[in-house]
């Protein structure tokens, strides 16, 4: 049996296994959630809104969750392992009891030398609040509520109609309070507010610690796939992260492409300096100097890693001359990918049969032409694969950019994982990214290559 059948039925095993698991998963999920009995559930409901109260130092929505309670009444279940409690709340109106006072909590003295955080105008808003509430009518809400059975336990889906009526009316003030943006002062003119600060500690004092996602309760491979759209979403398509992605990957190949310039002249330079003195009976001053250089710039380059090259050209010697950051790094890979052509091209040029430089010779050539027109395409032919590695190399090598704060990929992906909080989306995106660069870097190479070797037939 040939290599190809048997790859072909090890393949066809792993999917017939791989669907015989997905239907297995599928079919054994149970879509309705377990049963819960009205004492079980109010009991949840209590300590579920309870636990949203406990915000370190926070007093008001304490005070709240202690004087208001849930009763449910009745149970009913839904088709998406939800289970909907009809519940009587009674809570203290929050609502109708602080807002006839916006006008006094916004008109807040910031007149001091230090202008006031709102974490310090919380702390003054949350004793008269407090205050307030003692006195509070105390409200009848009837309000339903969904819990979903989770494979993590029960989650309760918290809208604001659901905190509002469990708590008073609190999202109903968060909201007006956040609009405010002038007050009335005592002689009855509207005046701005002082500092946004002000607000903002109001609202810090109604603060509660809940999601508002509507809970996933689909089968495991369902909820991996809708999670992994939900990241895929954060990360790429709200406020158009992917565009920042095709920025950064504009300036990698920027980057890349003129480095690759910049690498190729120098390597070939430096490449023929060393040959020349290698092969040449006539070594003069000027020759020897030139080949100390170019071993003393080889040892260095190759000798010391590239991010510690990039720091030094950028921070040390183009950062106080006013360098652009890309120009920096543009050199600073330029220069490093030389040393390493430079070699390549050497050892090349060096592999060619000492045969052909005297051919040359024989028919008229001089030392430039035999090598340029008889050595060069000879040792290039020799040398493309190791280039083509040296390349791959260089444009992957460019991901060390943005510690300059060149904007190239993998600044763009950590910039959007320090917004969307994603430890390995963007970072996979980014991987992705440079292995299709590599692929069809390399598939260009070869395409050169098949094109040489049906030169030479």
């Amino acid at each position: 049996m040939s290599a190809k059948k048997i790859w072909a039925i090890v393949i066809s095993a792993l999917v017939v296994v791989g669907l015989v698991i997905c239907a297995t998963v599928i079919l054994n999920h149970q879509s309705t959630a377990r049963e819960l009995s009205i004492a079980e559930a109010e009991q949840f409901l209590n300590e579920s809104f309870d636990k949203m109260t406990l915000i370190q130092r926070a007093k008001v929505t304490p005070y709240i969750a202690e004087n208001n309670t849930i009763v449910v009444n009745s149970i009913s279940y839904g088709n998406e392992k939800d289970i909907i409690a009809d519940c009587s709340i009674k809570t203290p109106d929050v609502y109708g009891t602080v807002a006839p006072h916006y006008n006094s909590f916004v008109n807040a003295d910031d007149s001091g030398t230090m202008r006031k955080t709102s974490s310090r105008y919380k702390l003054e808003f949350e004793q008269k609040i407090l205050a307030l509430l003692k006195d509070a009518p105390i409200l009848e809400n009837n309000c339903k509520i969904t819990i979903y059975d989770t494979d993590n336990g029960l989650e309760i889906y918290a809208t604001d109609e659901v905190i509002n009526a469990v708590f008073g009316g609190i999202k109903n003030l968060e909201k007006e309070v956040s609009a405010i943006t002038t007050y009335v002062d005592e002689e009855g003119n509207t005046q701005p507010i002082s500092s946004p600060n002000v607000t903002e500690g109001l609202v810090e004092c109604f603060a509660l610690e809940y999601s508002s996602k509507k809970a996933d309760t689909s089968n495991p491979i369902m909820r991996a796939w809708n999670s992994f759209k939900a990241d895929f979403n954060r990360n790429f398509i709200e406020h158009g992260y992917w565009l920042t992605i095709v920025k950064g990957l504009w300036v990698t190949l920027k980057l890349t492409f003129w480095s690759l310039i910049i690498g190729i002249f120098l390597g070939f330079l430096v490449a023929f300096v060393r040959c020349t003195y290698l092969k040449t009976a006539k070594r003069g001053f000027l020759l020897k100097f030139f080949n100390s250089i170019c071993q003393i710039y080889l040892t260095v380059i190759r000798g010391t890693p590239a991010i510690v090259q990039i720091t030094i050209i950028y921070f040390v010697v183009f950062m106080p001359m006013g360098v652009d950051k890309f120009i920096s790094a543009v050199v600073c890979f330029g220069i490093n990918s030389g040393a390493y052509v430079a070699e390549i091209v050497r050892g090349g040029i060096m592999s060619v049969d000492e045969g052909q430089t005297e051919a040359g010779r024989s028919i008229g050539f001089g030392y430039m032409p035999t090598m340029f027109y008889i050595v060069f395409p000879q040792a290039f032919k020799a040398v493309l694969p190791a280039l083509a590695n040296e390349f791959v190399v260089l444009l992957k090598e460019t991901s060390i950019a943005f510690y300059i704060g060149l904007g190239d990929i993998m600044y763009a992906v950590n910039a959007i994982r320090a917004a969307t909080y994603t430890p390995y989306m963007p970072l996979i995106a980014a991987a992705l990214i440079y292995l299709v660069l590599v692929l069809v870097l390399s598939k260009l190479v070869s395409l050169l290559e098949r094109r040489l070797r049906n030169n030479e037939r």
